[in-house]
């Protein structure tokens, strides 16, 4: 019997595989005519009413953007939004129709989508009239509101440790997948670009948590930053382990926790070769079975090779290869400024007299002293003294009297300073920004006295 889930699992290996052309294509012809066919009730011929048949429906179709003027994929794209749109609840979407309770697993898989979909649509520019009729700029309308509100649904589920629970509404424990599956849904939201190169979704300070009362004041990438590090702090939960989720109705389904965990710590900057990594490695690398030529499950499946584990584990050699071209495969090597890191986080931060920064972190039992240069001093105390949003490059460079394409330079020294003192920890004290229309930088989430 054929699967949209597994179907959409195996385009975006195709993908990585380079591989495209006819298998592409009929796998998309199947999906196009199989998501609103499958999402019909149970009793009128469809395979019940599952948010997940339209979750990894939509990210399958989008896996191959050059492909989405394919007959049929922008219509079937525009019936997933509008399900979407018409079978929202509060915080999300549900697992099946006619449950209340959010999915953590499926509002993430639709965030994700609804991301890709958004960058795709700016990709292809707006105006432009797709196959069946379908517009980029009416359907981008209706796709924003819509990851609107998958991120606030995601926000208010997350807890205060910065991952999330294995359910929603209610105390259980956390759950290394659906943390990992949230902080990819995030991290997605937060770093595309829109048509003139502009952040397509305004990271800005947002309420997290409030499904149990206490709320916090976080923007996306922080909360996929603080995210990851949950998942490095708690690594032997899930590097050799699979996660059963009951909230799956229908069939028993188990998250690859060692390769999906894997690829959300890469997303968040962590670098391949990080020792609290090497035993999902090994076990990834174990598991292939080169007589079927995938890899196999553990787990229920009892070590066979599935479609599934290929999928994840993919997915995070993709992740690892991508973040190694990033680093430029050098050992040493520094996060382009702007990405998605997992960095140490500043509780505190007072400047001093003698050009000198008390920098006080989570795990840290006093201040550290950070010397730095005049110039470099200068900076920090120029925008530590500014607005609250931030200060352009241009009223920085004013201020310092240099010249504005010198301040990245100073900025990025500033930050490897912070970053020195404290023991080589990946760390940020002023943080690139939006400020007014243009770009301009804004003092990292930390309280600063001086």
């Amino acid at each position: 019997m054929s699967s949209i889930v597994n179907t959409s699992e195996v385009l975006p290996i195709l993908r990585a595989a380079c591989m495209a052309g006819q298998p592409v294509r009929r796998a998309l012809d199947f999906l196009t005519g199989a998501i609103p066919d499958h999402c019909r009730p149970r009793h009128k011929g469809g395979r019940g009413e599952h948010t997940r048949f339209v979750a990894f429906g939509l990210t399958g179709m989008l896996s191959h953007p050059r492909f989405f003027h394919h007959e049929g994929v922008a219509e079937a794209t525009s019936w997933c939004v509008g399900w979407l749109d018409d079978h929202r609840v509060d915080h999300g979407w549900p697992e099946v129709l006619g449950l209340d309770d959010t999915s953590l697993h499926q509002t993430a898989l639709a965030v994700h989508g609804l991301a890709q979909l958004r960058d795709t649509l700016h990709e292809l520019g707006p105006g432009l009239v797709l196959p069946g009729g379908v517009e980029t700029t009416s359907m981008l309308e209706r796709v924003e509101p819509l990851i609107d509100h998958g991120v606030h649904g995601l926000l208010y589920h997350r807890r205060p440790s910065g991952a999330w629970g294995w359910r929603t509404y209610v105390d259980t424990d956390p759950s290394p997948s659906k943390t990992a599956l949230c902080l990819l849904a995030l991290s997605a939201v937060a770093s595309g670009t829109g048509p003139d190169g502009e952040p397509a979704y305004l990271d800005v300070p947002r309420n997290t948590g409030g499904v149990h009362g206490s709320t916090q004041r976080r923007r996306l990438s922080e909360a996929a930053v603080e995210a990851g590090q949950w998942l490095l702090r708690n690594h032997h939960r899930w590097e050799a382990f699979v996660e059963d989720d009951k909230d799956v109705q229908g069939t028993a389904w188990e998250h690859m926790a060692y390769a999906l965990c894997t690829q959300a710590a890469l997303r968040t900057g962590v670098n391949p070769r990080d020792p609290r990594l090497a035993k999902a490695w090994r076990l990834m690398n174990d598991l292939w079975d080169p007589e079927v030529g995938m890899w196999n499950e553990p787990g229920a499946s009892g070590n066979h090779a599935t479609i599934r584990a290929a999928y994840y584990t993919v997915a995070a050699y993709q992740e690892g290869l991508d973040r190694l071209t990033r680093l430029g495969l050098d050992e040493d090597a520094v996060a382009p400024e702007g990405d998605i890191t997992t960095e140490a986080p500043l509780t505190s931060v007072e400047l001093i007299d003698g050009g000198t920064l008390l920098i006080t972190t989570p795990d840290s039992d006093c201040p550290v002293a950070c010397k730095l240069s005049d110039r470099l001093f200068d900076l920090a105390k120029v925008v530590h003294d500014g607005p609250g949003e931030g200060m352009p490059t241009e009223q920085i460079a004013h201020i310092l009297y240099v010249a504005p394409s010198s301040v990245p330079k100073y900025v990025q020294r500033l930050n490897q300073a912070v970053s020195a003192a404290l023991g080589g920890a990946p760390a940020r004290l002023l943080l690139a920004r939006t400020v007014n229309g243009t770009g301009g930088y804004t003092w990292a989430r930390a309280e600063a006295t001086g």
